[in-house]
């Protein structure tokens, strides 16, 4: 009997595979006949109801050998969940349907290695995303080496070091987290501006789960570092990590950001199958995740922009997938939770690309985008919204002056969001009232050079925010008298930023719905 916990992987072919006995307990094998019609369902799996797709299936995956009756039948195909379709090698699919499958990033394979679909599946649909930092606060210094230490707020530390010619450890942090067995884990450090003759490394200790016995080192190389190459590693027991960085050469200095721990997808997804990653060559090498997921093909493609999070992910891919359409997250994991999706020109060129390949992908156009998001979130919806002019901005608790934001903590909202201070320090590198103006204007600047002519703004705002009071007065001022046929849809709640997000999330989502239903003209019963 099949659990509820259990992922359902159906396999479509002449015979059944005896590799399936090396599914893990997770999965939920059952093998289907080449000529199995799913229209008549005659198994009553209700894997379609009605030509629909049975949303009780939708972690299950597909294995699709080469005269599946399904290949013929793309109204069923393009229901099926992206990420999790597996098809044989197959020449005689249509150009439809292998265009599809492009959409889907359905995965190719060779029969004569159906052991490695097995493998790969044990690997990138078993575990749930988890990711996190290393803190700063447990940094320790070796006091053997002569070094001189700036350390700027928990954005970054930049260490000037007298070296020798052999590796002496500069840094370890004291956190020794537990690795599970047979879980694949990626590690990312974010190690830059590395000046004079320094030449760095890290090495990965992983010492037995209850012992202080070491089982296994890693050498993270300096030409990886630099490169921004993340590291995958999958060990045989539990064990914890420990990290410690080292540096060799004469006089050199170097900036250490944050050093990052995640799950690993068996394809070297970020975080999640089909999640993918922008570098920030700029600024230590930090990123920006995204994930793309097509949905039922028709417009609008829904962006979402996450909120400040400290433990690493995405975040809304539940609430963007049940209104059917296709929809792109993007998280920021940097800093301590995200830095407002900010970084170089070239940085922020790539995000903006990103959003419009996927529309080309899609054969969208610009009135086919909604920029959504929430808290944090709404900062990349707005900014970016001047590149894209969307046929909508839907966004709830809007922030807009990161420097203000920073000079709240001060007397408005004492030790509330202390990060912003590092995000003042990450992008203009110096904590002052000054520096709070510029950050201000970096977003004016862009907003204000947007044409939202055919735009539909719909703001949710608090009316004693802490964090940005004038982000909402500012953004309908500018609206009203610059644009003033562009529609803006508001909505005032009481309180201060945190006090009543079920309130604000909940008003996001009617206007989302509205905006499915009156614009694109969707079927309200099929939004969730």
């Amino acid at each position: 009997m099949v659990s509820s916990k259990q992922i359902q992987v159906f396999h479509i072919a002449a015979v059944s595979s005896e590799w399936q006995k090396r599914l893990s307990p997770l999965f939920a094998y059952q093998w289907l006949p080449l000529s199995y019609d799913f229209s008549k369902d005659e198994q009553e799996l209700q894997l379609f109801k009605k030509d629909k797709y049975n949303s009780k299936y939708h972690r299950a995956i597909f294995l699709l050998e080469e005269n599946a009756a399904i290949l013929e039948n793309f109204e069923f195909l393009k229901q099926l969940p992206a990420y999790q379709i597996f098809y044989e090698e197959n020449d005689r699919l249509s150009p439809e349907i292998q265009a599809l499958f492009t959409l889907k990033a359905a995965n190719r394979f060779d029969k004569k290695q159906l052991e490695n679909v097995f493998r790969m599946i044990n690997e990138q649909f078993s575990a749930k995303q988890q990711g996190y930092k290393l803190s700063m606060d447990h940094m320790k210094f070796n006091k053997d080496v002569s070094l001189q230490i700036a350390k700027e707020g928990h954005a970054a530390c930049q260490v000037k070091a007298q070296l020798t010619s052999d590796y002496q450890q500069i840094t370890t942090w004291k956190m020794t987290n537990l690795i599970p067995k047979n879980e694949r884990t990626c590690f990312y450090p974010e190690i830059a501006n590395i000046e004079g003759e320094a030449i760095v490394k890290i090495k990965l200790f992983f010492i037995r789960e209850n012992t202080n016995q070491v089982i296994q080192v890693i050498e993270i190389l300096h030409d990886q570092i630099i490169n921004g190459e993340p590291i995958y590693f999958k060990l045989d027991q539990n064990s914890y990590i420990n990290v410690s960085l080292y540096a060799k050469g004469n006089r050199g200095q170097f900036t250490i950001g944050q050093m990052h721990l995640r799950r690993a997808m068996a394809d070297e997804s970020v975080m999640i199958p089909g999640g993918g990653r922008i570098r920030d060559e700029e600024n230590l090498g930090g990123e920006v995740i995204y994930y793309f997921n097509p949905g039922d093909l028709k417009p609008p493609l829904a962006v979402y922009f996450s909120g400040y999070r400290s433990a690493e992910g995405f975040e809304g891919r539940g609430m963007m997938g049940s209104m059917g359409c296709p929809f792109l997250l993007i998280g920021d994991p940097r800093l301590e939770g995200g830095n407002f999706y900010l970084g170089s020109q070239k940085f922020e060129q790539e995000i903006v690309a990103i959003i419009l390949g996927k529309l080309a992908l899609l054969g969208f156009e610009k009135s086919d985008l909604i920029l959504s998001g929430l808290s944090m979130g709404t900062f990349g919806a707005l900014y970016f919204a001047s590149d894209l002019s969307p046929n909508s901005v839907i966004v709830g608790k809007p922030l807009t002056n990161l420097g203000s934001i920073a000079l709240n903590e001060r007397i408005n909202r004492p030790t509330g969001f202390p990060t912003s201070l590092d995000m003042l320090l990450y992008n203009i590198g110096v904590v002052s009232k000054e520096a709070s103006s510029q950050l201000n204007e970096r977003f004016w600047s862009k907003f204000k050079s947007g044409d939202y002519r055919e735009t539909t703004f719909a703001i949710a705002y608090m009316k004693q925010d802490d964090y940005d009071m004038e982000a909402f007065p500012m953004l309908f001022d500018f609206l009203k008298n610059n644009f003033p046929m562009t529609r803006v849809l508001y909505k005032g709640m009481i309180g201060r930023h945190n006090d009543n997000s079920p309130a604000i999330n909940s008003w996001f989502l009617k206007q989302y719905k509205n905006i499915l239903v009156h614009t694109f003209h969707r079927d309200i019963k099929k939004i969730l």
